[in-house]
């Protein structure tokens, strides 16, 4: 809702004095002497917000920004509240009566009539024959004739806008939202790569595009959390929507001067029905794809003799946000259209290399009184039945000087600089903007431009909201003199002034600013800059930005002058290094709790809850890397609850969780019954389906926690779990899926694994830092040495740098290790299993079958804002889930089957399978080299690879793996157990006579072989040694 100058005042009016009782409606003040205390919204501190009845003041003892001296200050700086909303609240709280909204003179706008030759047979109730009316425009007007895909030989009528709309995969479904569909200037459908899930650059495959236009975006939300109108494919582009009429006068040649690029297809569906040739973007920033501009755009340039290329914005071009909150720029969007300007004067410059020369213009159309924003509203409104003056004004602006017409400004920026093209908008200047947006800024207790803090003062003058102290005045301004030390002046009367660099000043105006130096532990140190909570690692170039930014906002041109003349002579090494050490609060990592950060809140994770507050309530600092750009909802609830009865692991799932595309994908990798039926499925595969999945979930939860416990010192490795895929490798099965999770949410430090000698490199830990909480070592191959990693897991990790330096980082700040591989990794004892936390997949996703084909977009880069959500939240549950129920190990058997058979090898197993399918091998005592050289016959290659020693140990393990008894007469009939023990307590299985070793393989129902003899007929003990 718009309020005017008299609406405010009133609400002013009758909020005076009022502060108590604006507070009063949100919380419970207590009396406290003259004045009243509360718990500060924001920070949650108990008792810590102060009011003021006698002077009308309120300030919060912990949060710096939470003070002012009106319920307006108050209901956007501590209940933040935008300014409508805060406007608003009063407005009802007192029962102001406000002026009644001005009377928009909009002219009656037809609806097309059912059956007839505008409907096209299509629904003329629907949301698109609405939208379409509304411009002006019909089915029949937005009629293409084209070809379809595969098929250039037969025309088709199709409709460009038709009703429909799109499910969660990004296929096309019946719906009332708006589908507009693409065809480029031969009537083909447009279309795009559609990149596959893999590393290979080919791995695309062609689809046809299309957008979506919602009837409801407050439904949808982006990444950022805000609605949004229009959805296009991930990962599409932006192509040019070209209307039918523009079409038909591209293959007749038809000669016109000036194209005209509107920011929406429906607009230029409207302006080329009342002749004014125009094509549409979805996102002028996207214009030039990949360094280039569309072919098509070219080819009407060429075809048609253009002369003048034209970009025209909505009338609400230069206007500032509606939502403006406290600490957020108000210069946000003007320059986000500030960009798109430029992108677009420099996409329109490469024509030059293509030896085309064209003027480039920018415009806009004029605010007016019925309040319309677009050209299509302009056409449909203000000009209905004299659609052709539009023309004819937008001709007269871009001949005229000044640029200005009746209906529309156009502006020749062909030869504009970046600055010049900046004051469009005002950006160039603090004052000027502000000027320019009194109305809405004055109304604000303060605003930030640029980097820095304003407010209008009571006079209505435009002051700093963060003063600085005569101390950090950097900059010493004497008069200039003469021989006789008399003050000299300018041709113009004016005293003339030196300027000189205060060094002393200059330190404190950075120190104070939270600038300085931060010590490593290798000794080194770095510039930082802390604004609190965050610690942002920045360079001298970044501090002297910083100090020229200032200087431009609050100094003089002399001091500006001074500064750009010095240049590193005053924010230079030298001067920098005298900076004074900054020691930010980087509290040691709990293990009972940890922290998400994001834009404007952060999470505090227990096992027991969740809990979202702002940064005013946490005390310690956290690196920039460390907090998010976005915001994120906890839902209340977890995603997933397991339940536990004797060791067995049910789960269940929220509404929420049904919908968490990675959740999603953790159960299918989890499911290794998927190829039987539902009623085939046992209760204990089901049972053991269900472990696979906690143990992930949990996996994911000791990952993300940034407190390194001594009890558990496990690299986290993600597997197959699938015999078959050993020796082959294929993969795909989601391992890396995991590791690409945590790069997205953590500061981690990526190594490829397909290296063989890997760990010879010395250097191989360069990239680790402080901030490093995670090494993601992908893809390892089957020789992985993971005995290199066992000083690393589970004490100091000492790092080599590149330049001579070497670094230790202690156990409690070095980073946790994730491992993805197709392969079981090599080593068996205690040692081994109590540094690994094994994750097993199943196939369920594999080379023919992509988590893409399930979810219809690619995971992270094309999620939107609502499955970010889901996934924060199911991260929170994991943290959670791992706090409960600590290290789950994914089931054993599989795993363990698996690294045996990677151990044996593929030929020895098909070799065996085969020379033990006989009964003439099984249960019979067969000399070794015999069995051997069988072995041998059936793959001579394995020579080479495998001796006779080797052979007997594979011999041993596929025993283990097939459940069969190697040397079964070396053990007790009855109990099982080995006959001979030697002196270290192991087993005595070896079976030799006369110089020659027996290998006897036997089943586990067969009986034990009867008595050894001896080839040459000498009786043999048990033990199979001569009886004499």
């Amino acid at each position: 809702m718009s309020y005017t100058q008299d609406d405010i005042r009133r609400i002013k009016d009758a909020s005076e004095g009022r502060l108590v009782d604006v507070i009063s409606d949100f919380h419970e003040l207590r009396r406290k002497g003259k004045d009243y205390v509360c718990d500060c919204p924001v920070c949650k501190g108990k008792n810590k917000m102060s009011v003021s009845p006698a002077k009308g003041l309120f300030k919060c003892w912990n949060c710096p920004d939470v003070s002012g001296n009106n319920a307006i200050s108050y209901l956007m700086k501590a209940e933040r509240m935008t300014y409508p909303d805060a406007l608003d609240h009063l407005a009802r709280r007192f029962s102001v009566i406000l002026d009644p909204p001005p009377a928009l003179t909009r002219a009656e706008r037809p609806r097309m009539k059912k059956k007839s030759k505008d409907a096209k047979g299509e629904d003329t109730d629907s949301y698109c024959a609405r939208m379409l009316a509304a411009s002006g425009l019909t089915f029949a007007d937005v009629t293409a004739k084209i070809y379809k895909t595969g098929d250039t030989q037969s025309i088709f009528e199709a409709r460009t806008f038709r009703p429909g709309t799109v499910d969660e995969y990004g296929n096309i479904t019946q719906g009332d939202d708006v589908i507009i569909e693409y065809y480029d200037l031969e009537g083909m459908p447009v279309t795009y790569l559609r990149k596959m899930p893999g590393r290979r650059k080919s791995n695309t495959e062609p689809k046809e595009y299309y957008r979506v236009r919602w009837q409801y975006p407050e439904e949808h939300l982006d990444k950022n959390g805000q609605p949004y109108k229009y959805k296009s494919p991930a990962g599409s582009g932006t192509p040019i929507y070209i209307p039918e009429r523009l079409r038909r006068m591209y293959k007749e040649k038809t000669q016109f001067t000036r194209l005209y690029i509107q920011e929406g297809e429906k607009k230029a569906e409207k302006a080329c029905k009342h002749g004014i040739p125009s094509i549409a973007v979805s996102g002028i920033q996207n214009l030039g794809q990949k360094g280039s501009l569309p072919e098509d755009l070219v080819k009407i340039i060429t075809a048609c003799g253009v002369q003048e290329v034209a970009f025209i914005f909505d009338s609400d071009w230069n206007d500032l946000s509606r939502n403006i909150k406290i600490n957020t720029p108000v210069d946000t969007r003007p320059k986000c259209f500030f960009a798109a300007a430029r992108n677009f004067k420099e996409y329109m410059r490469m024509l030059k290399n293509r030896g085309i020369m064209v003027e480039i213009f920018i415009g806009h159309i004029l605010k007016n009184e019925a309040d319309d924003k677009g050209l299509d509203d302009l056409l449909a409104n203000t000009l209905q039945g004299r659609e052709d003056e539009l023309a004819k004004d937008m001709e007269f602006a871009c001949n005229e000087k000044s640029g200005h017409g009746q209906y529309v400004d156009m502006f020749k920026v062909t030869t504009w600089n970046d600055q010049k093209l900046r004051e469009l908008w005002n950006l160039h200047s603090h004052e000027k903007f502000a000027e320019q947006h009194k109305e809405v800024l004055k109304e604000l207790p303060e605003f930030i431009f640029g980097r820095y803090a304003w407010k209008f003062d009571e006079e209505g003058k435009l002051v700093s909201a963060l003063p600085f102290e005569e101390d950090e005045k950097f900059w010493i301004e004497e008069p200039k003199e003469d021989k006789n030390g008399n003050q000299k002046y300018d041709s113009s009367g004016n005293p003339m002034y030196e300027c000189h660099y205060d060094y002393v000043a200059g330190k404190n105006f950075f120190q104070n600013r939270g600038i300085g130096r931060y010590r490593l532990l290798d000794g080194n140190w770095i510039f930082v800059h802390l604004c609190p909570p965050v610690v942002r690692t920045i360079s001298i170039d970044d501090a002297k930005d910083f100090m020229y930014d200032f200087a431009e906002q609050h100094c003089s041109r002399r001091v500006n002058n001074m500064l750009l003349q010095g240049g590193a002579q005053y924010v230079g090494p030298n001067q920098m290094s005298r900076l004074a050490f900054i020691t930010p609060n980087f509290v040691a990592a709990s293990r009972e709790e940890q922290y998400f950060y994001f834009a404007s809140r952060c999470w505090q994770i227990t096992q027991h809850e969740v809990k979202e507050v702002g940064y005013e309530s946490i005390m310690h600092h956290i690196w920039s890397e460390q907090k998010k750009s976005v915001d994120a909802e906890y839902y209340g609830h977890p995603l997933i609850t397991f339940a536990e009865t004797d060791g067995k692991y049910t789960y269940e799932l929220s509404s929420e969780g049904k919908k968490c595309h990675y959740l999603q994908f953790l159960i299918n990798t989890s499911n290794f019954t998927w190829r039987k039926k539902p009623e085939e499925v046992e209760e204990e595969e089901l049972l053991e389906n269900n472990l696979h999945l906690l143990s992930k979930l949990c996996a994911i939860g000791y990952m993300l926690m940034e407190a390194k416990d001594n009890n558990v010192t496990r690299a986290v490795i993600g597997m197959d779990g699938k015999q078959s895929e050993v020796g082959e490798s294929n993969g795909r099965s989601g391992k890396s899926l995991v590791g690409e999770l945590m790069r997205q949410v953590m500061p981690i430090v990526y190594i490829p694994g397909k290296k063989p000698d890997i760990f010879n490199d010395s250097f191989v830990w360069n990239d680790i830092d402080e901030k490093t909480r995670l090494v993601f070592i992908d893809d390892v191959l089957q020789n992985f040495n993971f005995e290199f990693l066992f000083p690393n897991l589970t004490g100091d990790w000492t790092v080599n740098k590149k330049g001579g330096s070497r670094i230790t980082y202690p156990f409690a700040k070095s980073p946790k290790i994730y491992i993805a591989t197709n392969h079981a990794i090599r080593g068996t004892g205690s040692s081994f299993t109590d540094r690994q936390w094994l994750i097993a997949f199943s196939d369920f996703y594999n080379d023919t079958h992509k988590p893409l084909d399930d979810f219809g977009v690619l995971f992270f880069s094309e999620w939107d804002y609502q499955q970010w959500n889901y996934c924060w939240n199911l991260l929170a549950n994991c943290i959670q889930l791992y706090l409960r129920y600590g290290v789950v190990q994914a089931p054993g058997e599989r795993l363990e089957q698996r690294k045996l058979r990677q151990e044996i090898g593929e030929t020895l197993i098909s070799w065996a399978d085969e020379y033990f399918s006989s009964d003439e091998h099984i249960n019979k005592r067969i000399p070794r080299k015999e069995m051997y050289d069988s072995f041998i016959t059936y793959d001579p290659s394995q020579r080479k690879y495998i001796q006779p020693q080797p052979f007997k140990k594979k011999l041993v393990l596929y025993c283990k793996w097939k459940g069969y008894l190697f040397n079964p007469n070396k053990y007790d009939s009855k109990s099982g157990l080995p006959l001979y023990l030697d002196k270290d307590g192991k087993p005595i299985i070896d079976d030799k006579s006369g110089g020659v070793e027996y290998f006897t393989i036997g089943k586990p129902d067969s009986n034990i072989p009867t008595e050894a003899i001896d080839p040459l007929g000498i009786p043999l003990d048990s033990d199979g040694k001569l009886d004499f």
